[in-house]
């Protein structure tokens, strides 16, 4: 409820996208260009269904359909971690697996984006399905029994949805090869599972195949605005999982995990699943830059896998002993010297006949479990502080409209009747509801400008776009005690220091933080 008004100006990009494709006019931002706009492809074209169902007639129709939705993904999302948590657990472990799901529900970033209005809490939640009927596959292979690996299926889902799980393929793939070798040696089994692999690959290259006939690029136009040709992308990236670090308190759990996992010997098969794919899925963020959308919005979707780790090192930390202490039977004779290996254990059998041992081994689980709950209530507290005495908070009640860009849409739907190209920066609610062609002045849904050099948001072309010749210019600006203006945003920094632009340009009118100019005569 806290994040219910929080509506991100994206959201309408998809909502522009399905809109056209609902009514015939393709996948497309403008009419007559094809540029991939989005990086949804899914949660895109789902939305052609209320479209068409005529949802958007009301003026909140499409992003009243997206909050629920993304808070019913969430809620299943929560749900689903707590029985992968329990699922093949015996009766005093299934006990705890509400924990996982506890800690995934306290999250700031994971409740944030499950009204965000965009596609983050249904990808979270087919990436947690994909991990679970993994997992469940994996149990059935254990006992001899064949699993039509579903998994792949829900892992293809996801991929359409984003372009990031497309990375957890090769992870998941060959964790299956190698368990399932263990499990019935032999050719055959490989073979089999290199063929289940097959149903997210084909798919998805069919997917590739129909997005290059249709866009003439394999990537979406936003991998070009975002990271193409990017020098900063790395130091961007490093510095958005430092902040996510901070924001929810990783550095206290690692060092738990760190520490104790392998004492505890937890390394179990769900464990490393979980940690596999948040690792990869963490490198693939890091290479993409971060975001520059609030709350963290990429690192959502491993979040559930975090929580799954979560659980196991609470597991592992109730299972502490002073038996653990001595190293395992298994270990080869070059990592410790067979003697030695007797003698540690003889010690440690020795000290846990100790009368104070058991004690101090009940109190040490008691004592660690109490800094993994401390570490996550921190956790949880500190990842909602951008959010404290928000303003915009749901408990203040219900203001879907309270960004600034619904004022200026309202206006320009009653008042601007001459149609024109319409140049803007924040290209979400306001072009969805003035229906103009658009040139998008953050690269986007502009091929030309997202493939500039530069970082992103950074990417423009004074003379691409005067030579564009828009009806309308709409810029963000800031202004200073005496009234003078300036901007922060590059697109309206340059053009506001173009001398052509005013000698072209008027002001039609003036919202305060942002002025709608307009094209003089020729």
């Amino acid at each position: 409820m806290h994040f219910v008004n929080q509506t991100i100006d994206d959201a309408f990009i998809s909502f522009r996208y399905a809109r056209n494709l609902a009514t015939g006019r393709g996948l497309v931002f403008n009419v007559g260009e094809r540029v991939e706009g989005f990086s949804n492809f899914s949660w895109t074209v789902l939305f052609a269904l209320p479209v068409w169902l005529g949802l958007d007639r009301f003026e909140f129709g499409l992003l009243i359909a997206a909050k629920v939705l993304g808070a019913l993904c969430g809620v299943a999302t929560i749900v689903l971690v707590s029985r992968t948590a329990a699922a093949g657990r015996p009766e005093p472990e299934r006990l705890s697996a509400p924990l996982a799901s506890l800690y995934l529900a306290t999250l700031g970033p994971f409740s944030f984006w499950s009204m965000g209005g965009l596609e983050t809490s249904m990808l979270a939640l087919l990436l947690a399905l994909s991990v679970h009927l993994h997992l469940a596959e994996d149990r059935a292979l254990s006992i001899g029994q064949r699993a039509w690996p579903w998994s792949y299926v829900a892992l293809l889902l996801a991929a359409l949805t984003r372009p990031e799980p497309l990375v957890l393929f090769g992870p998941l793939a060959l964790l299956r090869v190698w368990r399932s070798v263990g499990f019935a040696p032999g050719r055959r089994t490989i073979v089999r599972q290199l063929g289940y692999a097959l149903l997210f690959a084909l798919p998805y290259a069919a997917f590739i195949a129909w997005r290059f006939a249709y866009y003439g690029q394999l990537v979406p136009n936003t991998y070009f605005a975002k990271v193409y040709l990017d020098a900063t992308t790395l130091e961007r990236g490093e510095r958005y999982l430092e902040g996510v670090a901070k924001l929810l308190n990783w550095p206290m759990l690692a060092a738990l995990g760190v520490v104790f996992l392998p004492l505890c010997r937890r390394l179990t098969y769900r464990s490393l699943v979980a940690l596999a794919l948040t690792t990869t899925f963490l490198i693939e963020v890091w290479y993409e830059g971060g975001d520059v959308m609030p709350m963290y919005r990429l690192i959502v979707p491993c979040l559930p896998l975090v929580a799954l780790l979560v659980h196991e090192l609470w597991l592992g930390l109730g299972s502490l002993s002073v038996a653990l202490l001595a190293p395992r039977r298994t270990l080869p004779a070059w990592v410790i010297r067979r003697d030695w290996l007797e003698r540690w254990q003889s010690r440690v059998r020795a000290l846990g006949d100790r009368t104070w041992a058991a004690p101090v081994a009940r109190w040490s689980r008691v004592g660690m479990r109490a800094a993994l709950l401390l570490a996550l209530a921190l956790g949880s507290y500190t990842s909602f502080g951008p959010t404290r005495g928000w303003i915009l908070s749901g408990f203040g009640g219900l203001h879907l409209d309270r960004s600034k860009y619904f004022t200026i849409a309202r206006w320009m739907e009653s008042n601007v009747r001459e149609p024109g190209l319409f140049a803007i920066g924040e290209a979400g609610i306001i072009p969805y509801y003035v229906d103009l062609p658009v040139l998008d002045m953050n690269a986007l849904m502009d091929a030309h400008l997202s493939h500039l050099k530069g970082t992103i948001h950074r990417k423009f072309d004074v003379d691409y776009v005067l030579a564009r010749r828009p009806k309308y210019v709409l810029l963000l600006v800031d202004r200073d005690a005496a009234g003078n203006i300036s901007a922060h945003y590059w697109y309206a920094k340059l053009l506001l220091s173009e001398p052509r632009f005013f000698a072209q340009y008027r002001t039609l009118k003036d919202f305060g933080s942002e002025i709608l100019y307009v094209r003089v005569p020729d």
